[in-house]
C-alpha cells in the first residue's frame, strides 16, 4: 500500500520527474552536456547546421566550488559530546559530590590526628588502619577546603554512563566509518540539496549507510524538517541476488532463493541509473529490485494504576493490549486506561512479489514522557523547501554554467571568424613572366610589391588596392562577459577567489582575510543545517546500539591519533541510560582551533614539551585540545613545583654542608689548641724534672747545641 502511494502502475510520473531532475544536477557536476539545454543557441532557425568552426563544450565552473566545500568539510573538526539525561542523573551527581566532600573531611580528620602524634612517621601512617584504606587520589585533598572540593567537583564531574556512551559512540564511528559517510552525504547535500541515511541493526551490530537521493521517497508533514519524524519512508535499491541473500537470508525460503536466480527484468531503463548499464543492456541486467518500507502504524497500550502493598502508594505501569486485569486487582482499586499510540513497522518487497521481514521495528526510539513518539530508521532533510521547491548549490549554479558555456561557444566562433587585416590587390598587378609564388616571395621578403603597369591589353589603376579589416572586435567583450559570470557565480555561492587561493598583487593580508571571512558567512548555513542532521544520526546510532548489544559489548579499537581505547559496556547499564548527543559548532571550533594552534611556537619557547605541541597539532577537537592544554599546564606546574622543591633541597644541602664545614673547622681549631696546651704542659714537666747544676734544662742545652752546629756549618 505504501509503495502504491509513491507509484501508480509501477512508478509515478512525478517520482520519475523528480529523479530526472536530481540526476540532471549530478550531470552538471560531472560536466555532462545535455543538448536540449542549448537548442535555442545551436538551432536558431529550427535545425542544426553542420561543419561549424565551433563545438558546444562544458567548461566547469560549478565543480571547483563544490570540491572546495567538500575539502573544507573534511578538514573541519568533528566534535560530539554524549550526556546522560536520566532522571537520576542529578541524584547520582549529588551523591558523588557528597562522597567526595565526606572523603575530604575524613582525610583532614586523619591528618589532624597524625599531627597530634608527632612520633608517628609517614610509614606508620601508611600502615595505620585509619589511613591505609584511603584511596590514592584522596591524598591531594588533604589540604583543600570542602568548598574548594565542591567547586572542583562541579567543574570536573563526569557521569560514568556518559563516559561509557562516549566510548560506545567513538567505537561506532570508527567501526562504521561514519565520518567518511558524512562526507558522502555532504556531497549529496551540495549537489541535489537533499541527503538521506539509513540506520538500524544487522547481525547484532548497528549499521549506518548513506542512501542515494534518487532512491528515496517519503511523506513528511509540512512543518517537519527531518524524514525520521515523517509518516512513512521507503528506499529502492537494485542489487544482485548474492547481496540480497546476505541481508535477508534468515527470512528467505528455499523457493524464494530459487526464484531470485531468474529475476524479473522488465524494469524501466530510467530506474537503472546506478547500475552502470547502457540502455541496450538494461533488459539483460540481473539486478533485482528491493524496496524497504518503514511506516507508522498504531497499537493499543494500557496504563495500569494500582496501590503497591509494600509502600501503600499509587504506582503506574505500562501493559500490552493482551493484558487482562484480574478480579482481585479490581477489588483493590486498580484502574486500567487504554490509549492508542504510534508504532513503527518495517517490510521489504523483493522482485515485486517476495515480501519479507514485515514486523514492528524492535527499537522504537520512543520517549518516556510520550509513549506515542517514535522515529523512522530512515533520516534525511532538504536544504531549502519552505513554501517553495527545494534548491541546491548546483541548481543555483546551472544558469551560470549554461551562460558560461554559451559565451565560450560564441568566443570560439568569433576567434574562428577573426582573419586579421587583409590587403586586396588586383591579380593583374603581378608582373609578366612572374608566378604567384615569386610575387609573394618578394612581398614577404622585401615588403615591396613589384607592379608592371605596361602590360599589353591591361589598363591598371595605381589606386586599385584596398585593405580589409576582418578582425573581430567582440573577442575582448566576450572575455569580459566570461569574467563577469564567474564573479556573479562566486558571489552567489559564497566562495570568492580569495577563498579559492587567488589573491591580487595589491591586496593586503587583512583585505584577503576579511574577504574570506565574509565569504564563509554565506556558506555557513549549509554547514549548520547538515550538522543538525549529523547530531540526529549520531543520536540514532547510540539508540540502536542498545538493541544490538543486549548482552553487553567488549572490544578494542584504534583512535585517529594512533592510541588504543577499550570498550567495556554492561548490558543493563547501557540499556537503562538515556543518552543525548551534542555536536559542536564546527565553524567556531575551527576558528578557535586555528587560533590556539598558532600559539604553538610561543608555547614551545615558554618550555612546553614538543610532544605536547605535536598532540595539539594532531587534535581535531577543540574540547580535546583544551583538555590537553590543561593537562600540559598541570604537568608544567607539577614540574615547576618539583624543580622548586629540588632547588630548596639543594639549598638546604648546601647550608648543611656549610654548617658541617664550619663545625669541622671549629673542631680542628679546638683540637689544635688542645694539642698546644698539652705540649706546653709536657715541656714544663720535662723542664722541671731535668734541670742541671747551671740551672739550664736539657731542652735549653739542646737548642744551644743546634744553634752552634748551624753556625759552624755556615
Amino acid at each position: 500500500a505504501y509503495i502504491g502511494l509513491s507509484s501508480v502502475g509501477g512508478y509515478s510520473a512525478g517520482y520519475s520527474n523528480r529523479r530526472d531532475a536530481l540526476k540532471r544536477f549530478y550531470d552538471f557536476y560531472n560536466g555532462e552536456i545535455e543538448t536540449q539545454d542549448y537548442d535555442y543557441v545551436l538551432k536558431p532557425y529550427g535545425k542544426t547546421r553542420s561543419n561549424f568552426p565551433s563545438k558546444m563544450r562544458n567548461y566547469p565552473i560549478i565543480k571547483p566550488i563544490i570540491d572546495l566545500l567538500l575539502g573544507e568539510k573534511s578538514k573541519r573538526p568533528f566534535n560530539y559530546t554524549v550526556t546522560v539525561t536520566n532522571s537520576d542523573a542529578i541524584t547520582t551527581k549529588a551523591e558523588a559530590k557528597k562522597q567526595a566532600i565526606f572523603m575530604n573531611l575524613q582525610n583532614r580528620f586523619v591528618q589532624d590526628i597524625s599531627r597530634g602524634n608527632p612520633e608517628m612517621s609517614s610509614e606508620e601512617m601508611a600502615q595505620d588502619p585509619q589511613t591505609s584504606n584511603l584511596p590514592e587520589d584522596s591524598k591531594g585533598m588533604m589540604q583543600e577546603l570542602p568548598e574548594h572540593i565542591a567547586e572542583m567537583f562541579d567543574m570536573n564531574y563526569k557521569d560514568i554512563r556518559a563516559i561509557k556512551g562516549q566510548q560506545a559512540l567513538s567505537y561506532i564511528q570508527k567501526e562504521q566509518e561514519i565520518q567518511d559517510k558524512f562526507e558522502k552525504a555532504w556531497f549529496h547535500f551540495l549537489v541535489s540539496g537533499e541527503c538521506y541515511t539509513h540506520r538500524g541493526v544487522r547481525s547484532s551490530e548497528p549499521f549506518y549507510e548513506v542512501i542515494n537521493p534518487l532512491d528515496v521517497d517519503y511523506d513528511l508533514d509540512p512543518d517537519l524538517e527531518f524524514v525520521e519524524d515523517g509518516d512513512w519512508a521507503l528506499v529502492r535499491k537494485f542489487s544482485h541476488s548474492s547481496t540480497i541473500i546476505d541481508q535477508f537470508h534468515e527470512y528467505l525460503s528455499s523457493a524464494n532463493i530459487d526464484k531470485l536466480e531468474e529475476p524479473n527484468s522488465n524494469y524501466d531503463n530510467w530506474m537503472l541509473y546506478n547500475s552502470g548499464k547502457d540502455d541496450k543492456d538494461a533488459d539483460k541486467s540481473r539486478l533485482i529490485e528491493a524496496i524497504t518500507v518503514y511506516w507508522k502504524s498504531r497499537r493499543r497500550i494500557g496504563f495500569l494504576a494500582y496501590i503497591d502493598p509494600s509502600t501503600e502508594t499509587w504506582e503506574e505501569m505500562e501493559v500490552g493490549e493482551d493484558f487482562k486485569m484480574l478480579p482481585e486487582m479490581k477489588e483493590m482499586g486498580a484502574k486500567l486506561e487504554w490509549v492508542w499510540v504510534n508504532e513503527v513497522w518495517e517490510g521489504t518487497r523483493i522482485d515485486k512479489d517476495i515480501y519479507v521481514k514485515v514486523q514492528p521495528v524492535i527499537n522504537q526510539r520512543g520517549s518516556i514522557d510520550n509513549p506515542s513518539k517514535c522515529k523512522l530508521p530512515i533520516n534525511g532533510r532538504k536544504y531549502s523547501n519552505v513554501n517553495s521547491s527545494n534548491i541546491s548549490l548546483v541548481s543555483l549554479g546551472v544558469p551560470y554554467q549554461l551562460n558560461y558555456n554559451i559565451y565560450k561557444y560564441r568566443l570560439e566562433l568569433a576567434i574562428a571568424r577573426s582573419k586579421d587585416i587583409i590587403a586586396q590587390f588586383d591579380i593583374n598587378m603581378i608582373p609578366k613572366k612572374w608566378d604567384m609564388d615569386k610575387f609573394m616571395y618578394y612581398v614577404e621578403g622585401t615588403g615591396i610589391a613589384w607592379v608592371d603597369y605596361n602590360k599589353e591589353g591591361i589598363q591598371l589603376n595605381p589606386q586599385h588596392q584596398s585593405v580589409m579589416d576582418m578582425s573581430i572586435k567582440t573577442i575582448e567583450q566576450y572575455i569580459m562577459l566570461l569574467e563577469s559570470i564567474n564573479i556573479e557565480w562566486e558571489k552567489l555561492s559564497g566562495v570568492n577567489r580569495q577563498r579559492q587561493g587567488t589573491v591580487g598583487p595589491y591586496e593586503g593580508k587583512a583585505v584577503a582575510q576579511q574577504a574570506i571571512l565574509q565569504s564563509s558567512h554565506i556558506t555557513e548555513d549549509y554547514f549548520k543545517k547538515f550538522s543538525r542532521m549529523e547530531q540526529r544520526d549520531l543520536q540514532a546510532m547510540l539508540d540502536y546500539s542498545k538493541e544490538a548489544w543486549l548482552g553487553g559489548k567488549k572490544t578494542m579499537y584504534v583512535m585517529s591519533d594512533g592510541t588504543t581505547d577499550f570498550l567495556d559496556l554492561e548490558s543493563l547499564q547501557h540499556m537503562e541510560s538515556e543518552y543525548s548527543v551534542f555536536v559542536g559548532d564546527s565553524g567556531k571550533d575551527t576558528d578557535k582551533l586555528q587560533q590556539i594552534q598558532q600559539l604553538a611556537h610561543a608555547m614551545l619557547q615558554n618550555g612546553v614539551p614538543s610532544s605536547t605541541i605535536a598532540e595539539m597539532l594532531d587534535t581535531e577537537s577543540f574540547t580535546q585540545l583544551k583538555e590537553k592544554i590543561a593537562s600540559a599546564e598541570s604537568a608544567a606546574e607539577e614540574l615547576a613545583q618539583q624543580q622548586q622543591e629540588a632547588q630548596m633541597q639543594m639549598q638546604q644541602q648546601q647550608m648543611q654542608q656549610q654548617m658541617q664545614t664550619e663545625q669541622m673547622k671549629l673542631q680542628n681549631e679546638n683540637e689544635q689548641n688542645e694539642l698546644d696546651r698539652r705540649n706546653k704542659v709536657e715541656i714544663a714537666m720535662i723542664n722541671a724534672e731535668s734541670r742541671d747544676d747551671g740551672g739550664e734544662t736539657n731542652y735549653i742545652k739542646t737548642q744551644k747545641n743546634i744553634k752552634d752546629q748551624q753556625l759552624r756549618e755556615r
